[in-house]
């Protein structure tokens, strides 16, 4: 058992470095023109807009005086459904490009929540067995959401956005 909890904790130890990464969040800034903007089109954009709303879509086209997205996600719907909406040159001061996410840190880090539920398990068994049962549900549970919180804190390190701030 004492084994098992060295494990455990070096577990816990390796995956606890790895969150500082995780809520810095991997946010590259670019600065560009207006004809620079051509990049974005066709990728996943978010757009805050003058009056706080959010949106996200599709990028479809880039105008002389608008960018063209397909909306699909927005804070406020009734001053900006979903569907084709173009974003005047003159409100944008910045283009969020959220990029495809790798699958590298959430493997890793499900692994690790794993291992760690691994030991929480055994030590859920070992308790049960004494017949000390609100200590082995507690284990039990641990046993089972670390793997999933382990999920959850490698998919946020995955993800990658690039924003583009608009320069005249």
């Amino acid at each position: 058992m004492r084994k098992q909890s060295a494990i455990g904790m070096a577990m816990l130890a390796v995956l606890a470095w790895g969150a500082p990464r995780t809520a810095a969040g991997a946010v590259d800034e670019r600065q560009t023109n207006w004809a620079g903007l051509s990049v974005v089109v066709g990728q996943r954009v978010r757009v805050l807009m003058p009056d706080g709303t959010r949106l996200e879509g599709k990028a479809t086209g880039l105008e002389v005086d608008a960018l063209a997205i397909e909306v699909a996600k927005t804070s406020n719907r009734k001053a900006y459904p979903k569907g084709r909406f173009l974003a005047s040159r003159a409100t944008l001061r910045a283009v969020d490009v959220v990029q495809p996410s790798t699958k590298h840190w959430r493997i890793i880090c499900t692994a690790m929540g794993g291992g760690i539920g691994y030991v929480a398990l055994r030590a859920a068994i070992n308790l049960a067995k004494s017949s000390n049962t609100g200590a082995a549900a507690g284990f039990g549970t641990l046993g089972v959401g670390l793997p999933v919180a382990g999920y959850f804190i490698g998919n946020a390190a995955d993800r990658r956005i690039v924003t583009y701030v608009i320069v005249p």
